[in-house]
């Protein structure tokens, strides 16, 4: 995924950045961060529920099933749209749990870790819900398209809205449908929520996990801190809502949330999607939805993300890859036009490790780079 989604709090690339842009928010906000994964504590009773009927528009799943259901969306001039999910309701007491691909509908190591969830969990092995849906925006996924959609070219995250705008007629509405209906129907039943993203088409990614650290309820922070340290990867991403910023979702309630990122480039592996399987898992393990404890490694990193944008458009060219460590001044690319003149030399603001690394075609003002800085090492 671009580092776009609600789970991230990321910089929008765009001609209106600067070329060398600090997330300045950083600078502003002290966080603070629990090196410990939390652990749910069944007595305070969190997340905890009678095994009961899960309904979902018109599919109903009583404790101990498993079943498959379609969420209507709109009706599109050849017929209804509607987006696959599937429910399984345990036999046992816990937490509802949200597992979604496919925001970004060109990103795959996501979903497809999804698929293999929806066909091997056990309701009978299970403690509370799990919902799970593969791909959220399917116009994208079904145009392989970049960040939007060919409809009405909104990008999913950011048409949360409370009401559907109504009046006139120019684009379609499909965005704000889609959203509308997963939040209605789906994201506001859970309490926890994993949003698994894979690089789009045009990046190359670090295999991470991601968390927003908001910094208005500590708790809910650390939580969402445990989750993606309980989902067992090295490198996790610390994002921070922009200054003036508005709340994502219009304010709405939403679950505590983590995210992925893993691969891009429009691949999909299958030692990337074994280790989104496992990552989902293991956070089963931590919320005490399944038996077992995680299997993480001892110690993590932690990292700040930095935006490198273009000041020049042409054709870009990476001396470095998604994982790769750079140091304070070393050139990692250049642009060049299309008669092989150097246009821009990129070179490292401050030290990191590569966390995004754009494809060849780029505009004015695109983002390049993102770097993961001021890298911590937690247990």
């Amino acid at each position: 995924m671009s580092s776009r989604g609600a789970a991230t709090g990321s910089t929008p690339k765009g001609p209106g950045n600067s070329s060398r842009s600090y997330d300045s928010s950083w600078d502003a906000l002290k966080f603070r961060r629990t090196a410990r994964p939390l652990r749910i504590n069944k007595k305070e009773g969190r997340g905890a529920r009678v095994s009961r009927t899960v309904k979902i528009q018109d599919l109903e799943v009583k404790g101990g099933q498993k079943k498959r259901g379609n969420l209507s969306i709109s009706e599109k001039p050849a017929g209804p749209h509607q987006i696959p999910f599937t429910v399984v309701n345990g036999a046992g007491d816990g937490p509802t749990l949200l597992v979604n691909g496919g925001i970004d509908g060109s990103e795959y190591n996501g979903p497809a870790g999804t698929l293999r969830l929806q066909t091997e969990l056990n309701p009978t092995e299970v403690n509370g819900t799990v919902i799970i849906v593969p791909v959220v925006n399917t116009p994208a996924f079904e145009a392989r398209w970049v960040y939007t959609n060919p409809v009405d070219y909104r990008g999913l995250s950011g048409a949360f809205v409370r009401e559907i705008p109504r009046g006139g007629s120019g684009h379609p509405l499909i965005s704000y449908q889609v959203a509308k209906s997963f939040y209605d129907n789906i994201l506001s039943k859970a309490e926890y929520r994993l949003d698994l993203h894979g690089g789009d088409i045009i990046e190359d990614l670090l295999i991470s996990t991601m968390y927003t650290r908001f910094g208005e309820d500590p708790k809910r922070d650390d939580a969402a801190f445990a989750l993606a340290r309980n989902f067992g990867w090295v490198w996790i991403r610390e994002g921070r809502p922009r200054p003036g910023a508005k709340p994502p979702y219009e304010g709405q309630p939403v679950p505590i949330t983590m995210g992925t990122e893993a691969g891009g480039s429009g691949r999909c592996q299958s030692d990337i999607v074994d280790m989104v399987f496992k990552g989902i898992t293991n956070v089963m393990k931590h919320l005490r939805m399944l038996r077992g404890e995680p299997d993480i490694p001892k110690k993590a990193k932690v990292y700040r993300p930095y935006h490198i944008y273009s000041e020049r458009g042409g054709f870009f060219i990476s001396d470095v890859r998604a994982g790769d460590m750079v140091r304070k001044g070393q050139e990692i690319g250049v642009i060049k036009n299309l008669y092989g003149d150097v246009l821009e030399r990129i070179t490292v603001p401050q030290p990191g490790v590569i966390h995004m690394v754009t494809s060849p075609a780029v505009y004015q003002g695109d983002a390049l780079f993102e770097i993961g800085t001021d890298i911590s090492e937690v247990e």
